[in-house]
């Protein structure tokens, strides 16, 4: 199991984390995906992956809460992080008009530079997008011009958006939020027609706990839970899960070799 979206560095983690990580690779977890969503925390991302240099990665960016108070300088030290051997990818970056914790034009003008920085780059982008599908798809589309792929973190979007998001050359996150779907309903009748090379396992930890401990931290070795639920509703192995995203993340992260570990049986 490859978590592709994780805040080790969160300080919820700050008293255990080694102990987080260690039960991650006991519970079959075999490589993570660390994210940074401002300068900082970018900045522990790279900090927890070179002191796990096998196993976890690190993205880097500014998330679009943090649009209104961030500067230029800010931008630019992000930036300048690209450069460390341990970044793969750039992002938590995208529009959340759910929230609106920044304003709309300062989160579009942010997400805009951000997709052409990872056009320049060649690396890939992880997608925050909350209420603002056509929004984060038509930006994507204009800037990315057809040279930029990524991961769409916890995919909240209908069919139409996953049609769209694919089309563009992106995979679908899917993490704790799947468990709480009733399989009879819309959204969760669309999960089992989602297409297996398409999608890829998260957590968000500390935040987003599958069911049946939600309420509780999350953590990555919860992510079996996940694994559960797409494999009851695609009616697959949990194994066939597993090994389908894992394929897609060595798929996306090809640039990234030997990352993520080619050996399944680690942990």
């Amino acid at each position: 199991m490859i978590d592709t979206h994780c805040h080790l560095s969160h300080p919820e983690f700050e008293s255990d984390r080694d102990e987080v990580i260690e039960r991650s690779w006991r519970d079959g977890v075999t490589a993570i995906l660390e994210v940074g969503y401002s300068v900082a925390t970018s900045r522990s991302a790279i900090e927890i992956a070179k002191q796990n240099p096998d196993r976890i990665r690190a993205s880097v960016g500014i998330h679009p809460h943090e649009a209104g108070t961030a500067t230029d300088a800010d931008f630019q030290e992000m930036e300048s992080l690209l450069d460390s051997p341990n970044v793969i990818a750039i992002g938590e970056t995208g529009l959340d008009f759910y929230r609106d914790w920044a304003p709309r034009d300062r989160q579009i003008a942010l997400f805009i530079r951000t997709v052409n920085l990872a056009r320049e780059r060649n690396l890939p982008l992880v997608i925050h997008d909350r209420e603002a599908h056509d929004e984060v798809l038509q930006i994507l589309k204009q800037e990315g011009k057809g040279q930029v792929r990524g991961i769409f973190h916890c995919f909240s979007g209908d069919d139409d958006v996953a049609r769209k998001a694919m089309d563009l050359g992106f995979y679908l996150g899917m993490g704790g939020s799947i468990t709480y779907m009733n399989p009879r309903k819309k959204k969760g009748r669309m999960l089992a027609e989602l297409p297996l090379d398409r999608l890829v396992l998260e957590t968000d930890a500390p935040w987003l706990t599958p069911e049946p401990k939600k309420g509780e931290r999350n953590e990555p070795a919860r992510m079996r839970y996940v694994v559960k639920r797409l494999s009851e509703v695609h009616e697959r192995s949990e194994e066939d899960i597993v090994q389908h995203t894992s394929e897609n993340v060595a798929r996306l992260f090809a640039h990234a070799a030997p990352w993520p570990p080619r050996d399944s049986s680690a942990g």
